[in-house]
């Protein structure tokens, strides 16, 4: 008997395609190309104090850090004519001021865009600032018409959790915390009566 039946989900002929939508320009970037290894940093900020005559420093908190992703995105698009320029002007969008869907200039003080995204972390869709996406445009791979067709984006996201977006995730994050309890046990006994536990 499958004990893990609940979490067992039908073979389709599709999966999720990396995805990120760009709020403020409202534009979807999708690509069938997956990111790299995605780093997930969220620092704490703990200070040891120095008392005089103790024997250890006490640890006070100090707050919790941004949450912030970064990885690395390929981007391919093999012909002669625009290469990957259409897909990679979706990604320039996202290190410029945004103008929304038709607005074609940039104007003082209007932020760049955040984008919804949630490919590969564990999250509900939740908003992000962009405060890094950088392009690697590879040796070679220059098509006819001197169009770049092999890109290699390198993306960082900060996360808002002051987005109303963010209550859902720490909801989320408790029950899931809580079956990954039950989970974490099933397992432990799984593996000691000679099953698998993954």
């Amino acid at each position: 008997m499958n004990s893990n039946k609940y979490l067992n989900t039908k073979n389709f002929a599709y999966n999720v395609p990396f995805w990120m939508y760009d709020i403020d320009n409202k534009q979807l970037i999708t690509s069938p190309f997956i990111p790299s290894d995605i780093k997930d940093m969220k620092g704490i900020s703990l200070t040891e104090t120095d008392i005089p005559g103790l024997n250890f420093q006490p640890i006070n908190y100090g707050g919790g850090k941004n949450r912030h992703i970064s990885f690395t995105l390929p981007l391919l698009k093999k012909n002669n004519t625009a290469g990957n320029v259409l897909v990679l002007k979706q990604f320039e969008n996202l290190r410029n001021q945004a103008t929304g869907m038709f607005g074609m200039f940039s104007g003082q003080f209007k932020p760049n865009p955040r984008v919804l995204f949630n490919y590969g972390v564990g999250s509900v869709p939740l908003v992000w600032w962009v405060p890094k996406c950088d392009f690697t445009h590879k040796q070679g791979w220059v098509n006819q018409m001197g169009m770049p067709m092999y890109s290699e984006i390198e993306i960082e996201l900060i996360l808002d959790e002051s987005h109303a977006l963010y209550k859902a995730e720490e909801a989320f994050r408790k029950f899931a915390s809580l079956a990954g309890m039950a989970q974490g046990i099933l397992d432990v006994y799984n593996s000691q009566h000679g099953k698998r536990p993954y």
